[in-house]
């Protein structure tokens, strides 16, 4: 069977039923899609009204009229930044300590270039970056 269809501009088009299925499959398929994305759009504006309210009130309450400062500490402000979802503050700390390493198999003609080579080549990192301060001693060198 086959529909026509003529549009305001006086235009006709056939379409099988198979194509008049497709687009009303399309349609409901796009009537879905635009209802998902309405109710996103709903709940990530209500979640964007709630963070504005909990960050009035967290520098509210914090808030002098007669200071131009607010003072507040820390692990005020992460537990602010956690409750709307966001990443805390991170604090900064050294971490000193000692590697213990074993290296085998280095082709060298003398155990002072046998150690040499290690000293000069050896590196420490740390996920991924270069430790920046770290002293390589040497406790023995034996041959194989």
């Amino acid at each position: 069977m086959e529909y026509l269809y003529t549009d305001s501009n006086g235009n006709t088009t056939k379409f099988t039923e198979d194509m008049v299925k497709a687009a009303l499959d399309e349609r409901e398929q796009l009537r879905n899609q635009l209802k998902a994305a309405n109710e996103l759009g709903i709940a990530r504006y209500q979640k964007t009204s709630d963070i504005r309210g909990n960050v009035y009130e967290f520098f509210n309450e914090r808030y002098d009229s007669s200071s131009d400062d607010i003072t507040c500490t820390v692990d005020d402000v992460n537990e602010l930044l956690e409750y709307i979802g966001a990443d805390k503050l991170k604090r900064l700390f050294t971490v000193s300590g000692r590697i213990e390493f074993t290296v085998t198999d280095i082709e060298a003609d003398s155990e002072e270039e046998a150690r040499d080579m290690v000293e000069s080549n050896l590196t420490v990192e740390y996920d991924g970056n270069m430790v920046d301060d770290y002293n390589v001693e040497i406790n023995d060198v034996d041959q194989q």
